[in-house]
Order: C-alpha cells, then sequence, then structure tokens
C-alpha cells in the first residue's frame, strides 16, 4: 500500500493502519484514496469502507469476526431507517451489495438515544451496541451476513447528516468498532444520500 493512502485512511479512520494493509491490492487502494482525497474524511455517496482486523493465529493476533479484512462497497441498493422522526437519535443504514462476494447485506446503526438528544456531527466515544446502549453512551452497530456483535465498545463521528420533513437526507460518518470486549477491530466509513 502506497503510504499516502494508509496514512490518509489512518487519520481519517483516527487509528493506524491495520496489519493487512500491506496485502492489499492496487485496486483498493485507488478506492482507499478516492474516499479520503485531500484529508477530507468523507466517502463519495453511496460508499460502505470496511476494514476489520484480519489476524494472524501464529503471531496470536486477533481477527475481526464481522469483516476480517477490506472492502470498499460503491454499488448496491441502500435504505435508510430513523426510529424517531421527532426525535431524530438513531438510524440504520441497509446496504444491498450489487456484488454478491462483497456480502449479501451491511447494517450500520447510530445511536444518541442514551445521550438525550438528536445525532449531530461530531465525536461519539464511548459507544455501546446500539439498541441497548445504557443512559449516557452513544450507540454503535455495524454487522451483516448474520454476523453481529452481542456487545459492543466503539467510536464513532458523524462527518455530516442532514435531515428534512422526510428524516434522513445525508449522512456521512467514520466509526472503529470492537465485538464481546476483544482487541480485534472493525474501522469504517460510510456515505449515504437519500436518492
Amino acid at each position: 500500500m502506497r503510504s499516502v493512502s494508509s496514512a490518509v485512511v489512518s487519520l481519517c479512520l483516527g487509528v493506524l493502519a491495520s496489519s493487512s494493509a500491506n496485502a492489499q491490492s492496487l485496486e483498493f487502494v485507488e478506492q482507499s484514496e478516492a474516499l479520503a482525497t485531500t484529508l477530507s474524511c468523507t466517502a463519495p455517496t453511496g460508499t460502505l469502507f470496511l476494514d476489520g482486523d484480519a489476524g494472524n493465529p501464529v503471531l496470536g493476533q486477533p481477527r475481526d469476526y464481522i469483516h476480517p479484512g477490506a472492502d470498499v462497497i460503491t454499488n448496491g441498493t441502500w435504505n435508510a431507517y430513523v426510529y424517531s422522526s421527532t426525535s431524530r437519535d438513531y438510524v440504520r443504514l441497509d446496504l444491498t451489495p450489487t456484488n454478491s462476494s462483497q456480502g449479501l447485506w451491511w447494517d450500520v446503526e447510530f445511536s444518541s438515544r442514551a445521550l438525550g438528544r438528536p445525532l449531530t456531527v461530531g465525536t461519539y466515544t464511548n459507544a455501546q451496541r446500539a439498541a441497548f446502549a445504557s443512559s449516557g453512551h452513544p450507540g454503535l452497530d455495524v454487522g451483516g451476513d448474520g454476523r453481529g456483535c452481542n456487545t459492543i465498545e466503539g467510536e464513532f463521528q458523524i462527518h455530516e447528516i442532514v435531515w428534512d420533513s422526510v428524516g434522513l437526507r445525508k449522512l456521512s460518518a467514520s466509526f472503529r468498532q470492537r465485538c464481546e470486549g476483544g482487541a480485534a477491530v472493525l474501522r469504517g466509513m460510510v456515505a449515504y444520500a437519500r436518492p
């Protein structure tokens, strides 16, 4: 991976590049650069970027259960669900990739319900599983293809969020998620806009 790509993606996700970075293809490198040109930290609309620790059992490195490895999904069918049109504190984005080798479906959830305020631009730390976040904790949940976490620790940043009278119009966010209190990390970015 070219150093500029790993540096840009790492800065946007707030972490060092995963250990699998050196094994990634040139195509992935180019897609990663497109996601984070000029350090904007926003992906092109209609993009889900997932980069989970691939792990190495020989070296004792854990593997992310949800998505070990990296994918940039730019083609698929999107749906957005807002669980309360008035409080605007819980959003779920569903993506069905056109290419089934990138997964049959992915769900990304963000919540500020347990914070008692709407989702807005900002950084949300100490996140717990979105549906079960306790008072004072934001909610996060990324899963797909029948894989999910019982408990989640993580953080996310909303880079852009636009609401209108219909509901969620646009959302751009980055996130880090750890399942079941483990050390493996799933990093990602999502950019959605209602057609």
